[in-house]
């Protein structure tokens, strides 16, 4: 009889275990922070916080998730920077009113510089350009990381509209 119990102990363990996690995902999802997780050089590696606000709340330097715009889809996923469906995270650098200027293999918003720009990936693949200043106009962001040179952002497809902003990502843990 003893035997047979033994027998089944991992069963009841693996049991348990399956619906800790069950239970864990079904709370988690009802009541838990949304997350989202970057793996990419681009932003600081690791977790983050998803907070939604309204639009006039965002600010130049907040950190947020949007969706690839359409005009370069093709290109994010076909060069498998990310998989189809994933989201940019990137820093809000200019908002309405502010100028930028992208000439000389570089980027300036402002007057400030943010870092260079591109004629083509690590690959040796062209890049999309965009030469001269414009101004952000009103309802619109402009995305830049200035801690990563490479990142590919606003400086290869502009400014964008406020509104395809999904939200805010704030640090949990990065590394």
């Amino acid at each position: 009889m003893t035997l047979r119990l033994r027998s089944l102990m991992p069963f009841w363990v693996m049991a348990v275990v399956a619906m800790t996690v069950w239970l864990t995902t079904l709370i988690w999802r009802q009541w838990g922070p949304a997350l989202v997780i970057n793996v990419t050089p681009s932003a600081p590696q690791g977790f983050y916080r998803l907070i939604r606000y309204p639009e006039p709340e965002y600010r130049r330097g907040m950190y947020v998730v949007f969706p690839v715009p359409e005009s370069v889809q093709q290109l994010v996923y076909g060069r498998h920077w990310l998989k189809v469906g994933v989201p940019l995270l990137k820093e809000i650098q200019g908002l309405a009113g502010d100028r930028i200027c992208i000439r000389e293999g570089r980027i300036e918003i402002n007057d400030h510089l943010i870092g260079p720009v591109f004629l083509a990936d690590r690959t040796g693949q062209a890049l999309p350009q965009i030469k001269g200043c414009f101004t952000v106009p009103p309802g619109d962001f402009f995305a830049a990381n200035s801690t990563f040179p490479q990142s590919f952002d606003g400086r290869y497809f502009g400014a964008l509209p406020l509104s395809i902003v999904q939200a805010e990502a704030r640090p949990l843990w990065t590394f």
